[in-house]
């Protein structure tokens, strides 16, 4: 072969590579397969599990969050199979306990009771607790307050958020003034209150600090809820934010389930306000 031909040969060598023909990797490797999980249930603990979802180092799952806003839907979506984490803010039923899901409790979260920043109150009792939502004050003047109408809301009584209220503070036989604002839903409740000058209500410790929600948390009876106080047990109006699976689940659920109580995931809720599950 003459050096004119061989030199014609190396050129259209180098082109294809140049081209991308030719010069290509023998072997291509296929996108790994993405692993989804479908996640329903309690709204209140939905904020947390969102921030786990967020911080979870897997990045081959990916988390599906579908409609749903009480715990029972949770629990009946995994135990039927349409769903496969359910969010719970509650402990289970023993009719629920029945049904052989796996209960995992994430944070023993504290319920607080807040006011918007018109009131001008830092410190509630227990008693002023009652008083208020009994419907014996109507002026936050009252009790060394701004010169504001009490707007008080309330949540519904089959709702975690009022039953730890009542075991707490407003004992089982208040009877709520018929003038307070009944929200069905804890995002409701934080709206409200952040935007109703006048107003009380109450939700969660964590998601007032995860979501820098801008009201005013009480101290009551002196203690201000934080993760301290409430690991010392010196703040006692606490409520349980959990999920359940099956006991069948898929390895992807069976993983994520073991990070979430695990170190990393628990620095990430505290970090954002939610007391870890001890």
């Amino acid at each position: 072969m003459s050096r004119h031909s061989k030199s014609m040969l190396a050129y259209a060598a180098i082109l294809l590579c140049l081209i991308g023909v030719g010069c290509a990797p023998q072997t291509s490797q296929e996108p790994a397969e993405r692993s989804r999980i479908k996640v329903s249930g309690s709204g209140t603990t939905l904020p947390l599990i969102r921030l786990l979802a967020s911080a979870y180092p897997d990045r081959s799952v990916e988390f599906e969050f579908l409609p749903g806003l009480h715990s029972a839907a949770g629990i009946e979506g995994v135990a039927s199979g349409a769903i496969d984490v359910g969010l719970v803010s509650r402990d289970l039923t023993d009719e629920e306990q029945a049904l052989g899901l796996t209960y995992t409790l994430l944070s023993e979260d504290g319920l607080v009771i807040a006011v918007h920043p018109s009131v001008g109150i830092q410190e509630l009792t227990t008693e002023q607790v009652k008083d208020i939502y009994r419907g014996r004050y109507s002026n936050w003047k009252e009790l060394g307050g701004a010169d504001l109408p009490i707007v008080v809301l309330d949540r519904n009584e089959d709702e975690s958020a009022k039953i730890v209220l009542r075991k707490h503070v407003l004992g089982s036989s208040l009877e709520v003034t018929s003038s307070a604002a009944v929200l069905s839903h804890e995002p409701d409740m934080i709206s409200a209150l952040s935007s109703t000058p006048g107003a009380i209500g109450y939700f969660s410790l964590g998601a007032a600090v995860h979501q820098r929600v801008p009201v005013d948390v009480v101290a009551l009876d002196g203690v201000k809820p934080s993760i301290e106080t409430l690991r010392s047990g010196d703040y006692r109006v606490v409520r349980p934010l959990a999920i359940v699976t099956r006991s069948d689940a898929d390895a992807a659920v069976k993983k994520f389930v073991q990070w979430v109580v695990g170190p990393e995931a628990r620095d990430a809720m505290e970090r954002e306000g939610y007391a870890a599950a001890r």
